[in-house]
């Protein structure tokens, strides 16, 4: 029996009604496969978890061939151990559409591909809110949410990433979607730098995006969205203007929001809401699990892929 066709047939009217070519197809369903497997239309990307032998590797790439016509698979790994032995695979560079708007996926020369797709319907509800609105995109990876907001009418954008490579991706997304960078403006900068700038230039905005790693490094100082959430979301008040709101998400298994530390506000917990029927079952995309056997499993089946608030003043 083909170990995918169960978690398919649930989700495949979803696909079909909304024209998805990307999404999650299996993460949890048989506790023995400790793999998580994404589709980009004809390419399946499958993160190891745990290591797996090659008749079970074999195994997957024949039933993903057999329900999907997968023709190219592309392998990450997850596990703690870097010199873990996967098949390997050629640089391969795709376009996928979503919900009308196309993007850049880049299959095997990152761990990511260049879509988060666990936000798929949160990029689409902020869409459906950016029309005449100034929308900031911080921690922005490769645009999308910017993407989306140019898109829904937004008067203007900004999309603010640390990386080089990620803001010459994002004006790749938007000229890929015909939006003019005059109105979309890439800002190559720490986005806790970017909030000191923004209050010095007096920039105030409607929507702001806030989606950060669980941790990162940028000139000897260490971020950790459990730590540093309150000053990001503390400074991004600041710059919110009265109407407005923040969308804040992030990945950590176990984050909780310390609220008694933040500037007066009104939150509300979205999460629900925003996880797309692929991803309904929990996750583990991009997290680090405790050892032994069965931690993978025993930790996934605990946490949503994210959580995600909605932050406006009180």
């Amino acid at each position: 029996m083909n170990i995918f066709q169960n978690n398919y047939q649930k989700i495949q009217q979803y696909l079909q009604a909304n024209k998805l070519v990307a999404y999650r197809l299996y993460d949890r369903t048989d506790r023995s496969l400790p793999v998580v497997v994404d589709i980009y239309a004809d390419n399946a990307v499958i993160h190891v978890f745990e290591p797996i032998d090659d008749a079970k590797i074999k195994l997957i790439e024949q039933d993903l061939k057999d329900l999907l016509n997968i023709q190219d698979f592309f392998y990450k790994n997850r596990t703690k151990n870097k010199d873990l032995a996967l098949p390997k695979s050629i640089s391969k560079n795709i376009i996928v559409e979503e919900y009308g708007h196309k993007f850049h996926i880049n299959l095997a020369d990152y761990l990511d591909t260049g879509l988060f797709l666990d936000h798929r319907e949160t990029r689409k509800w902020v869409q459906s809110q950016s029309k005449n609105k100034i929308v900031l995109n911080t921690f922005a990876y490769t645009g999308s949410f910017s993407i989306y907001a140019a898109a829904g009418g937004a008067e203007k954008t900004y999309s603010v990433d640390l990386s080089k490579t990620y803001c010459e991706w994002i004006k790749k997304n938007l000229e890929l979607n015909a939006l003019p960078l005059e109105q979309n403006w890439v800002y190559k900068m720490d986005t806790l730098e970017f909030f000191k700038y923004a209050q010095r230039k007096e920039l105030r905005f409607d929507i702001i995006i806030i989606d950060p790693p669980t941790f990162s490094k940028n000139k000897g100082e260490h971020f950790s969205v459990q730590k540093d959430h309150t000053r990001l979301l503390n400074d991004a008040l600041l710059l919110l203007n009265p109407y407005g709101f923040i969308v804040f998400s992030n990945n950590k298994t176990d984050f909780k929001l310390n609220e008694e530390d933040l500037l007066p506000c009104k939150i509300e917990d979205i999460t629900n809401k925003t996880m797309p029927p692929d991803f309904q079952n929990g996750d583990s995309h991009g997290r680090s699990f405790g050892h032994g056997p069965g931690a993978y499993m025993k930790q996934l089946q605990k946490a949503p892929i994210h959580t995600c608030f909605l932050v406006r003043k009180a």
